[in-house]
């Protein structure tokens, strides 16, 4: 049997894409026994509405969920039978991967970085990471283990940082398909929208400098846990600075069952992050007919072709501000041709019994 490990699982929901990940691969995979080992807690600590230190069926699935409570985290490597493969989702957490890799019998191990080498997110914070990861080395862990990439790319930043002697296993994220909007959209006027935590490996701040620039009447919704207070602040200085044409509202935290209701309102999802392991959020606002604007650093590119967004660059403000007036500008017409064509492209993108059949063979380990 698969043991799942990572600090967060459904109820959480306020660490973002690995914890969309894990919910989507347990609800994907329904009739498969698995075992997941999280703590009681979300991103932020607030304690969550379950039963702690017990194992509970988890939903309308084969699969079991054993909430750690503060007390009995000590105690999670006894939870994984040597039997087991034992799924480690993350690289930075204490008792969730290193004590695991180093104490945990489990006969197989298996590591998900969930995008936390790629080279945006080794920028941040990057002495305590690059101290971290030597560590790692020293202690010899990566050669005890084997490895999930969700991307080409992630295979090979994980070959970058521990060699290319490593067992990397290549499956795609389950992606999550909301329902489709057709949005009326009129000349000078957009409606912005991103659903993201507030750091700036998002790039919120990029975003509203941009705005300061853009003509239109123009409405930005942002949703969110704050993750990085002084960089919310600096936000907060940039929205004052913006002309009476653009409006910005804060909405706080979004339940993940309230995603299709906000999406319904906006034209587009913008989030030009620094980088993006898979994006949950940017595929799931195209499956809504919502074009995205995003960098160059996720999986999601050749937008214009497709009429699915724009890439721009994240250097400075310039492809940002041109790409919100070009949707600005745009017309009925063309705007629901853009609609349905980024949907189609997002569709195109996955094909779940592939997915399902690629978790499966790493999980029992078949050629």
């Amino acid at each position: 049997m698969t043991t799942i490990i990572y600090d967060y699982f459904s109820p959480a929901y306020k660490a973002g894409g690995p914890t969309q990940s894990l919910n989507n691969l347990v609800a994907n995979l329904n009739t498969t026994p698995l075992k997941i080992v999280t703590t009681n807690l979300d991103l932020d600590g607030a304690v969550l509405a379950v039963k702690p230190d017990e194992w509970i069926n988890f939903k309308e699935t084969a699969s079991k969920v054993w909430y750690a409570s503060t007390a009995s985290r000590p105690l999670i490597k006894e939870m994984i039978d040597s039997e087991a493969v034992l799924f480690i989702n993350s690289i930075y957490s204490h008792h969730f991967d290193y004590i695991a890799l180093l104490r945990s019998k489990a006969k197989r191990k298996i590591i998900s970085p969930r995008g936390m080498l790629d080279q945006g997110s080794l920028s941040q914070k990057s002495w305590k990471k690059k101290a971290y990861l030597a560590y790692w080395k020293l202690l010899g862990l990566h050669k005890a283990c084997e490895w999930h990439a969700t991307t080409e790319l992630e295979k090979e930043n994980i070959q970058r940082t521990f060699g290319n002697n490593q067992t990397i296993w290549v499956v795609p994220n389950f992606p999550k398909i909301i329902s489709y909007h057709k949005v009326p959209k009129q000349v000078d006027e957009l409606k912005l929208i991103t659903v993201a935590l507030i750091s700036p490996m998002k790039n919120h701040l990029l975003v509203l400098e941009a705005l300061q620039k853009c003509t239109g009447r123009i409405t930005y919704d942002i949703y969110g846990p704050i993750k990085e207070q002084d960089y919310w602040y600096r936000c907060l200085e940039a929205i004052k600075n913006l002309p009476d044409n653009i409006a910005v509202n804060y909405h706080g935290d979004l339940i993940p069952s309230d995603l299709d209701q906000a999406l319904q309102a906006a034209h587009v999802f913008i989030q030009p992050s620094k980088s993006e392991n898979f994006g949950h959020s940017l595929f799931e606002a195209m499956t809504a007919g919502k074009p995205i604007i995003t960098s160059h650093n996720t999986p999601w590119n050749q937008l214009t072709e497709n009429r699915a967004g724009i890439n721009v660059s994240i250097d400075s403000t310039t492809d940002i501000e041109q790409a919100i007036q070009f949707f600005t500008r745009m017309d009925s017409d063309d705007w629901q041709l853009w609609n349905e064509s980024c949907r189609n492209y997002a569709l195109l993108k996955i094909d779940i019994p592939a997915i399902k059949n690629g978790y499966l063979q790493m999980f029992e380990n078949r050629s």
